[in-house]
C-alpha cells in the first residue's frame, strides 16, 4: 500500500491563501442562500393570502424605478467582486453601488409615503411586509458597503487582499436579487 507524503502546511488556511479565500466564499454563499428562506416564506404567504391580486392603486412604475436601481447596482457589484478577486481595488465603484442602493431606498420610502393601499387589506399587509423585509436587507447591505469603503481608506492597497470588498459585493448581489424577486412577485406574477 503506497503512502502519500503530504505536508501539513498546504492544508492549513494560515499558509494557503487560496484555500482561505475558497472557504470564505463558501461561507458567504451559505449565508446568502440562508437569507432566501424568509423570502420564500413571504412569497408563499403572498399567494396563500392574496392570490395574484394587485391593488389597482399600486404603482408598479415607482417600484420598477427602485428595482432598476438595484439591478444596475447588482451589475456593478458583480464587476467589483470579480475584479477584487483578482486583487484589483475597485472601491470607487462601490460608491456607485452605495448611491444606487440609497436611491432605491428613497424611492421605496416615497412609495410607502403614498399609502396607495391600506395596511389592513391583504395586499397591503403583504406588500409592506415584503418591502420591509427587502428594505431591512438594503440597510444591512448599505452598512456593509459603508464599512468596506471606510476600511479601504485606512488600509494600504498593496498589503490588502481585498476580501472585504469581495465579501460586501457578494452580500450586495444577494440583496439585489432579493429586491428584484420581491418586485417581480409583488407586481408582475
Amino acid at each position: 500500500m503506497a503512502s502519500h507524503n503530504m505536508t501539513r502546511g498546504a492544508w492549513t488556511i494560515e499558509e494557503n491563501p487560496a484555500l482561505r479565500r475558497r472557504m470564505y466564499r463558501f461561507g458567504m454563499s451559505v449565508f446568502i442562500f440562508s437569507q432566501l428562506i424568509p423570502l420564500i416564506v413571504l412569497i408563499d404567504m403572498r399567494y396563500l393570502s392574496a392570490g395574484t391580486y394587485v391593488s389597482p392603486k399600486a404603482s408598479p412604475w415607482i417600484g420598477l424605478i427602485a428595482a432598476l436601481f438595484m439591478l444596475i447596482s447588482l451589475v456593478i457589484a458583480w464587476k467589483v467582486k470579480t475584479e477584487a478577486a483578482h486583487g484589483q481595488d475597485r472601491t470607487p465603484l462601490l460608491k456607485w453601488v452605495t448611491l444606487l442602493g440609497t436611491g432605491a431606498l428613497l424611492v421605496t420610502f416615497y412609495q410607502w409615503a403614498l399609502r396607495f393601499d391600506p395596511t389592513t387589506s391583504r395586499f397591503g399587509e403583504i406588500y409592506y411586509t415584503m418591502t420591509g423585509f427587502a428594505v431591512f436587507y438594503v440597510v444591512v447591505g448599505l452598512v456593509g458597503l459603508l464599512s468596506a469603503l471606510s476600511r479601504a481608506r485606512f488600509v494600504d492597497p498593496q498589503e490588502d487582499d481585498h476580501w472585504h470588498i469581495e465579501a460586501v459585493s457578494y452580500l450586495w448581489s444577494g440583496i439585489a436579487v432579493i429586491w428584484i424577486i420581491t418586485y417581480i412577485v409583488l407586481f408582475l406574477v
